[in-house]
């Protein structure tokens, strides 16, 4: 009996394996919008605010990385346009996430424990009545458009 056990539970941990799709990797460029030390358990850390730049509408992306990515990122200026690499994967439920990897030379290892990161996605359209603008509108949704040039922000 148990080793049947065994041998249905190792089938359904290989299925649920099977149904997560490789990483994929992008590379892209982001533009530095803040950059600010603070402190947490491990230490000296850094909160830094990307916008990618490469992206339609206003993508940003907001994270904190670790001792040694702050030492690295502090020879960057805020404003800066740099090269960055995106790690994409779909996950066991079926949902899409995705990673900044490295900005710059700097290489980023994800805090497993890190609940403050965030992605902010949308893009404003002016609205017009009888060829007067008269306000905006914003889409939180990734857009076609946006996901053709931008691939790591799908979610669903």
């Amino acid at each position: 009996m148990i080793p049947k056990c065994i041998a249905l539970a190792g089938a359904a941990v290989l299925l649920l394996l099977g149904c997560t799709r490789e990483a994929h990797h992008y590379e892209t460029t982001v533009q530095i919008v803040r950059t600010e030390a603070v402190k947490d358990r491990s230490g000296t850390v850094i909160d830094i605010d990307l916008e990618y730049a490469d992206c339609p509408g206003d993508q940003r992306e907001v994270f904190q990385g670790d001792a040694a990515f702050a030492q690295c990122i502090a020879r960057y200026k805020v404003g800066e346009k740099l090269p960055a690499s995106i790690s994409f994967q779909q996950l066991p439920d079926g949902h899409f996430d995705s990673e900044v990897e490295r900005v710059g030379e700097c290489r980023r290892t994800r805090d497993s424990q890190d609940e403050r990161s965030y992605e902010i996605i949308h893009q404003c359209h002016d609205v017009k009545v009888n060829g007067v603008v008269i306000g905006f509108r914003c889409d939180r949704k990734p857009s076609k458009e946006l996901l053709a040039k931008c691939p790591w922000f799908r979610r669903t």
